[in-house]
């Protein structure tokens, strides 16, 4: 039998005061609110959006090509 792993959401307080939920998994911030308490019902409806995650992905991608890209200029 498998169990299943504990799914946790850091919590990021504010300037402001109110705290921020934010996913690990696709790194996107999932509610802001003026408590932590009020972030546990969002927590449990999140699910990770995949155009997010392969979004991250290919942007990463881009960014590094552009990278390489004045990496070789520069070596030029």
């Amino acid at each position: 039998m498998f169990s299943q792993p504990v799914i946790f959401y850091p919590h990021r307080r504010n300037r402001n005061g109110s705290f921020d939920s934010i996913c690990l998994t696709c790194f996107a911030t999932i509610a802001n609110a003026e408590t932590e308490l009020e972030l546990l019902e969002h927590e449990r409806r999140h699910f990770c959006k995949p155009s997010t995650v392969s979004q991250r992905a290919f942007d990463r991608r881009i960014l590094e090509g552009k990278e390489a890209t004045k990496v070789i200029e520069a070596a030029c």
